[in-house]
Order: C-alpha cells, then structure tokens, then sequence
C-alpha cells in the first residue's frame, strides 16, 4: 500500500509544481487583481456543471461493471453462488476515490481500484481491470468528436496561433483516433489478438499467468462491443460538453463577450488540452494540459497573458483539482471500505506476480 501512497503524493508533488509555475508565469499580483475582479456567481454554475460531469462518467462506470456481471444494489453483498454484486454507496465511493488514484505518474495507482473493486465483489483482478482501462477509452472516444467538429468550426482563428498550426493539430487528432481505433480493432478481432496472446503466453514468466491473461482479453473483448461502446461514448460526450460549458463561462467571466465562436474555441481548446494531457501521461495530465491552453487563449482567443494565466488557473482548478480534492477526502472518510486489512492480501499477490514478470 505504501507504494501506491507515494504515487498518489508524487502525482500531487508534481501538480502543484504545475499550478505553482502557473501562477508565476502570471504573476502572483496580476492574477489576484483578476481574481478579485472575477464575478464569484459564476463559480456556482460552473461546480454545478462538474457535478453533471462526474455524475455522468459514474454512469458509465456502473455500465461497464454490469457489462462484467457485477450488479449495483442498494444494500448487501453476493451470497454464495450468487453473481458478484456491489452496493450503490460502496461503488460511488470507489469511483470518486478513482479522482484521485487516476493523477499517479503513468496512473499507475488506477491498480488499486481495480483491486478494491476484486475485494468488494471477489470479480477476479483480471476480469476487473479491463474496466479502468475503458473508462481511459471511453474519454477518448468522447473528447475527439467534439474536438473536431468545434476545430471545423473556429479552425480559421487557429491561424493567429504561433505555436501550433492546423497541420500539427489535425496530426494529433488523425493519429489519436487511429491508433485508438487500431486497438478496438485488434480486440475485437479475436483470431489475431488470441495468436497475439498465445505469443505472449509464451515468453518465460508469463506461462503461468495463462489463464489470468486470457480473463483480461475476454473482460475486453466483452467491454469493447459497439453496443456497449456507443451508450457510454455518448455518455463521455454528454460529459465532456458539461465541461466545455464551465470553461466558456470562465471566460466570459473575465470580460470575453459571449458568441458560439468563443464556445467554439473554448470547446476546441479544452478537448484538444484534455487529448495532449492523456498522450502525456503526466500526473494528472498536469503539464501539457495548461501549455496547451495557455498558448491557445492567447494565440487562437486572443486574451492577455494576465487573462490567459488567470483562465488557465481557474479550469485547472475546476477540471483538476476540485476532483483531486474530493477523492482524497473521500478516500479519508472510508478508509475502511476502500482498504480493510482483507485487501492487503490481494496487493501482496498482485505484486509478487508482478515482480516475477
């Protein structure tokens, strides 16, 4: 348990040294001169669209652990030879301590959920996992529509950016969707990702993971249908546009006038920002999410430095920070539920295979 402690603090070194250095580049005495000036109101609006958000994406998450057979009730655990079930208040706590595990380096932390999720319910780690990983996917598949049709939209003030151009930006949108769409593919093939998996199986350290190793491709294929990867794409969409709503009225919080073109841009700036956090992999997508938005909001929008460091602050506290926050106090409230002495037992073992690999 202490080493995903110190991911999870490491994660939270590093993105307070993000927001630190935001708050330099500003400058410390400009960004408290917008602040104070920035209508406060708005933030009830813009917390109440993330709730909308996160209420969303644990919709998708309690979708894809019935596509695994672990049903969601009100109350009680299985009962012998009964499918594995969770309860309503057990899941919700899992999945917003997942805030906060999710900001490790390379999210590595994200592990712990999965083996949580295998203590609550006794679902097998290898069927479990699979579901951290398609909450990644579903994200992806959600932000790239929007990003695009929002770029088709205000593409033309992108040229007034110096730091990117069309090309660079259709480059990452194309690639991303490719190899996202590579991967359905090669799961959903089942004769070439079976001989894939009968390679891999045989490469020393891994033979007697056989059967854990084809539970994690099963829990995949099944995860990855088209009819299960629609609802919750729409649903990831539906998210992410809630988000999309708060950044434009963050802006227009600081003087911008309100048009669909600045929604556009604040639709396309922060999809993009959320597309080169994940290819980061950095704590939390810190780092190159706020280069990214502060580049465009002065480039493609066209604000200050002042107004750009000051919108940059605030999404990285509302699209951050605030679910950072809210994990960690969860995490602290049910502490036994999440990690009872029984869940050693599962990271021991996880571990020691883990080494042997």
């Amino acid at each position: 348990m202490q080493r995903y402690r110190n991911q999870v603090l490491a994660g939270l070194l590093f993105m307070s040294t993000v927001l630190i250095a935001v708050i330099a580049i500003t400058g410390a005495g400009e960004l408290a001169d917008q602040l104070q000036d920035f209508p406060l109101w708005i933030f009830v609006p813009v917390f109440l669209l993330k709730c909308v958000n996160w209420a969303l994406r644990y919709v998708e998450w309690r979708y894809f652990l019935g596509v695994i057979g672990v049903r969601t009730v009100r109350r009680g655990p299985a009962g012998p030879g009964e499918p594995p079930k969770i309860r309503e208040r057990d899941s919700a706590v899992l999945w917003l301590a997942g805030l906060t595990l999710s900001i490790s380096p390379g999210k590595l932390a994200e592990v712990l959920k999965a083996l949580v999720l295998k203590n609550l319910t006794g679902v097998d780690f290898s069927r479990g996992a699979p579901v951290i990983f398609l909450e990644r996917l579903v994200d992806g598949l959600a932000v790239i529509p929007l990003t695009t049709v929002a770029l088709l939209a205000v593409g033309g003030s992108l040229d007034r950016a110096s730091d990117l151009s069309i090309d660079y930006v259709t480059a990452v949108l194309l690639g991303t969707t490719i190899a996202l769409g590579i991967g359905i593919a090669v799961i959903q093939y089942r004769p070439l990702a079976l001989g894939i998996l009968d390679r891999v199986q045989k490469l020393p350290g891994l033979r007697r993971l056989e059967s854990a190793i084809r539970n994690l491709y099963e829990s995949s294929y099944d995860l990855v249908k088209l009819r299960h990867l629609l609802p919750t794409t729409l649903l990831g969409v539906g998210a992410y546009t809630t988000d999309c709503i708060g950044f434009y009225l963050l802006l227009r919080g600081l003087g911008m006038d309100g048009s669909w073109t600045l929604f556009g841009q604040a639709t396309f700036i922060l999809g993009f920002s959320v597309i080169v956090a994940s290819l980061s992999t950095l704590p939390g997508g810190a780092g190159g999410r706020e280069l990214t938005i502060g580049a465009m909001l002065t480039g493609m929008v066209g604000l200050s430095k002042a107004d750009a460091g000051t919108a940059t602050f605030l999404i990285s506290i509302f699209q951050l920070w605030v679910g950072v926050l809210l994990g960690l106090v969860v995490i602290a409230l049910f502490r036994h539920v999440l990690f009872p002495p029984s869940l050693e037992a599962d990271v021991a073992a996880y571990e020691a295979a883990h080494q042997t690999r």
